[in-house]
């Protein structure tokens, strides 16, 4: 007999309930987040013979215990059981333990149609959480980058303009040494020119234009408002580094793993991947083959495949929006990219957009052709080869 276990997950409990296939309640009980209450639920477990688990999430201290034991295990979108609760509780009552109960439930319905969960390598597990690692840095690189920016515009708009970014190492270092007008205006040129030299940005040119904005400008920012806004911009700038250094780190640890793992050498042959790209790709796809089968199934999941909305005489293609968007981001940065590497990738890009596409949908677009390729190259571990897809691409026109 098959058993459904409801797993609602808590930050201090979990609610669990496990219905058999004839819809009997055969237990409901609560386990704590912690090693004691896994090894609880795994005692029950042992008592039944085939047994599917059923979360709301992908990842976590449980999943990672109950990853090595015989039990089928799937994550379904909470929006999905939402809707399902909501035929199923006409009350509209809401607890964890409920929600354990609709998760079983759920599982009972539709687990035929469902595809447990699938595990890859402890090598590319460990990559994934660097790629996740690194698109939450990278986030918050970008957020503190604009609050820079803005900081400029309040009380230093000359820091503002004077590199070419906000968060290049040079003016970071500035704003830490000469964080006020100010101060920079009291240092002389011998000391500014010094100090440029020190931290690396020793182009004589650039040296030249850099005085010369400085011996142009000038403000009239209140005190108290350059006093305070100065030492938040010192901090921000603070945090800029160490977001960057373990950025540093992070891209490291990605590359190592890639460099040692067989299927590197087949996601760094992508034409302008590079080792953060090719890392965070190989990552998405994993080296467990079961995991997919065909190309469509990525296509749909990675949310590149448009959707098509019929109704009568009303048609619309639409972007995908139940996917992993996360994947689709990467893939959409690797497309654009590759552009500049690829000439058929540049062709088809242009052609969307000689058919009125917008820039969006047609990089979206070649990322879908794309994850056709990749697709290819993953199952069958070859590293790409352009004359060989030109090739196949002409023999399918003709």
């Amino acid at each position: 007999m098959h058993y459904f276990i409801g797993a609602d997950s808590g930050s201090q409990k979990h609610s669990i309930h496990i219905m058999s296939e004839n819809g009997e309640r055969v237990k409901e009980f609560e386990i704590k987040n912690n090693l004691e209450g896994f090894k609880e639920l795994g005692t029950f477990v042992k008592n039944y013979e085939h047994v599917h688990l059923c979360f709301e999430t992908t990842h976590g201290p449980l999943v990672d215990y109950l990853r090595n034991k015989n039990i089928k295990m799937y994550s379904v979108n909470p929006l999905k059981v939402k809707r399902f609760k909501q035929t199923s509780n006409v009350t509209g009552d809401k607890d964890d333990r409920i929600d354990a109960c609709t998760l079983s439930e759920y599982l009972k319905q539709h687990h035929a149609k469902m595809r447990p969960m699938v595990f890859s390598s402890q090598e590319i597990e460990e990559l994934n959480m660097h790629r996740i690692s690194h698109d939450r840095i990278t986030k918050e690189h970008t957020r503190y980058t604009n609050r820079l920016t803005f900081l400029f515009r309040q009380y230093f708009p000359l820091y503002g303009e004077l590199f070419s970014g906000t968060a290049v190492n040079i003016l970071l270092h500035m704003v830490l040494h000469y964080p006020t007008w100010s101060e920079l205006k009291r240092a002389s040129e011998e000391e500014i020119v010094s100090f440029l030299t020190t931290h690396h940005y020793r182009v004589r040119r650039n040296i030249k234009r850099t005085l010369d904005k400085i011996r142009r400008y000038d403000q009239a920012v209140a005190p108290e408002v350059e006093v305070v806004l100065s030492q938040e911009a010192q901090l921000v700038a603070k945090m800029l580094f160490l977001l960057k250094e373990q950025l540093r780190k992070i891209e490291h640890k990605m590359e190592l793993i890639l460099t040692q793992h067989p299927l590197g050498e087949v996601f760094k042959s992508l034409p302008g991947a590079g080792k953060i790209l090719a890392g965070k790709l190989c990552a998405l796809f994993g080296d467990n083959k079961s995991r997919f089968h065909t190309a469509n199934e990525v296509q749909a999941l990675f949310g590149t495949a448009p959707m098509n909305y019929k109704s009568g005489n009303y048609h619309r293609v639409m972007m995908r929006k139940a996917c992993n968007k996360k994947a689709r981001s990467t893939l959409y940065q690797f497309a654009f990219t590759s552009m500049q590497f690829c000439s058929w990738g540049k062709q088809y890009y242009d052609s969307q957009r000689a058919k009125g596409k917008t820039h969006s949908v047609s990089v979206r677009a070649l990322s879908n052709k794309w994850l056709n390729i990749i697709f290819s190259m993953w199952k069958n571990e070859e590293r790409y080869q352009e004359q060989t897809y030109t090739e196949r691409k002409i023999k399918n026109v003709a």
